[in-house]
C-alpha cells in the first residue's frame, strides 16, 4: 500500500469517523442499582407512570440506560439522563408513532423517577446488566457514505472503514438494507437524526426479525426534540 494510498484513507477516515459507546450485555455481577443499565429490564419511570400496554396487553421491557453512566454523551442524547425502552409482546412495530407497538421514555432527570412496578408477563427476553464501551472510530455503512471516495478505497472499504455493530449509541447506525427510511407521517413531518441502535441479541433472546436492528431517532430541531421514531431492518 503506497503512501498515497494511505493518506487518502486518512484523509477518509477524518472525514466521515464517529465516537460511539457500545453496551456490552453481560458477563458481570448485577449491581444493585436500580438506575443501571440494563437490557431485558426497566426499573424506573415518573411517578405518575405506569408499565406501557399495548392492545390490552403489556409491553416487554427491551432496554433501561443510565446515560450518566457514560463516558460521554453522544449527539442527541446531550440533554437526558435516562431512556427506556418497550416493545409490544406479540409482533413487531412497523412505522408506527411510540406507543403504538413500541413506548421510548426520554428522561432529563434521574433525580425525578422513582420504582415503577413490573407487570407479570411471560417475556422471552432475557435481562442482564448492560455496560459502556468506548469505539473511538465507527464508520458508515457504505449506504451511508455522503462523500466522494478515491477509487483505490472502493474495494478494500468495509476492511478500511469498518462499522461496529451491537448496541450502540451514537457512531453510525449498521445497516442492513439501506439508507435508514423513516415513517413519513403527518405527526412526523420532519426526518428524525438516528441516534442509537439496539441489535439483534442471542444473548438475550431478542431479534429484530431475522438478526435485524432497531434503529432510534429524535427530531433533531427545538419544538420537535422530544419527538422520536423506531424503524428497523433485518436480513
Amino acid at each position: 500500500m503506497g503512501d498515497g494510498y494511505s493518506v487518502s484513507r486518512e484523509e477518509v477516515a477524518r472525514q466521515l469517523r464517529r465516537r460511539a459507546v457500545v453496551l456490552d450485555i453481560g458477563g458481570f455481577r448485577p449491581p444493585t442499582d436500580p438506575a443501571t443499565s440494563w437490557f431485558g429490564r426497566v426499573n424506573l419511570a415518573l411517578p405518575n407512570e405506569t408499565w406501557p400496554e399495548h392492545a390490552g396487553e403489556p409491553m416487554l421491557a427491551l432496554a433501561q440506560v443510565n446515560l450518566t453512566e457514560m463516558p460521554f454523551r453522544s449527539p442527541g442524547l446531550e440533554d437526558l439522563d435516562l431512556l427506556t425502552v418497550f416493545i409490544g409482546p406479540r409482533k413487531l412495530p412497523h412505522d408506527t408513532p411510540t406507543g403504538e407497538g413500541w413506548c421510548l421514555r426520554a428522561y432529563r432527570h434521574l433525580a425525578d423517577l422513582r420504582p415503577l412496578a413490573a407487570v407479570p408477563a411471560s417475556s422471552p427476553i432475557k435481562p442482564f446488566p448492560m455496560r459502556p464501551r468506548v469505539v473511538e472510530e465507527d464508520f458508515p455503512c457504505w449506504e451511508d457514505v455522503d462523500i466522494a471516495l478515491p477509487p483505490a478505497l472502493h474495494d478494500d472499504y468495509w476492511d478500511l472503514f469498518p462499522n461496529v455493530d451491537g448496541f450502540k449509541l451514537g457512531g453510525w447506525p449498521s445497516l442492513i438494507q439501506s439508507k435508514i427510511c423513516w415513517a413519513a407521517r403527518t405527526d412526523q413531518p420532519i426526518a428524525p437524526a438516528y441516534v442509537f441502535q439496539i441489535d439483534s441479541t442471542e444473548k438475550g433472546c431478542w431479534a429484530w426479525g431475522h438478526g435485524g436492528v432497531g434503529y432510534f431517532g429524535r427530531g433533531p430541531i427545538d419544538g420537535r426534540r422530544d419527538e422520536w421514531a423506531l424503524a428497523w431492518q433485518c436480513l
